[in-house]
């Protein structure tokens, strides 16, 4: 006779379908590593929109480790775990996020933390992380315009030395204005 039935397990992140989706579409390839049973991983990855032979369940730390481990051999690795048993692999991975409510484990070893649950969070990382290598290439280029100009026009001879004396810092704070109204991680670059 059947007296009970109980089960544990976690649901998916509600907005995790969405975030993949905007990842997927900006030419990021996501997939899973998991120690989950794989009919199981599957199944999630088939409700997140990613591709079945990107899931991957039944890893163990060290599985998981070499997974990462291969593929940075090919490229930058991002890997967002939860887990003592992702500690490995965000270690390994060229940047390690952990999550909200994630293990002290993996929050230690993390390179960034997620201080909100969900996975938009990691959307506006890469958004906001887009942004501030723009802000930091419009910096080298205005500072770069700077100099070529001042330098050849002190090599022609058209500048004396006070003149240049004060382009440098006009040169310099320029790229620093540019920079503080830049709003990399506020939606606007």
């Amino acid at each position: 006779v059947l007296v009970a039935i109980g089960g544990l397990g976690d649901a998916v992140r509600p907005d995790a379908a969405r975030a993949i989706g905007l990842l997927q579409r900006s030419g990021w390839t996501v997939g899973i590593l998991s120690g989950d049973n794989p009919e199981l991983v599957w199944s999630v990855a088939e409700r997140v929109g990613i591709p079945s032979q990107l899931a991957i369940g039944g890893l163990s730390p060290e599985a998981k480790l070499d997974a990462v481990r291969k593929a940075g051999a090919s490229g930058n690795v991002v890997m967002v775990g939860d887990g003592v048993n992702d500690t490995a692999a965000l270690a390994a991975a060229g940047v390690g996020i952990a999550v909200h409510g994630g293990a002290e484990a993996s929050l230690a070893t993390a390179d960034i933390y997620l201080s909100r649950p969900g996975l938009s969070g990691i959307v506006d990382l890469v958004r906001g992380s887009g942004r501030t290598m723009r802000v930091i290439r419009r910096g080298l280029g205005v500072s770069l315009f700077y100099n070529i100009a001042a330098g050849t026009l002190a090599v022609l001879g058209l500048m004396n030395p006070i003149a240049a004396a004060v382009v440098m810092p006009v040169s310099s704070l320029s790229v620093l204005v540019l920079s503080f109204r830049s709003r990399t991680f506020g939606g606007r670059s």
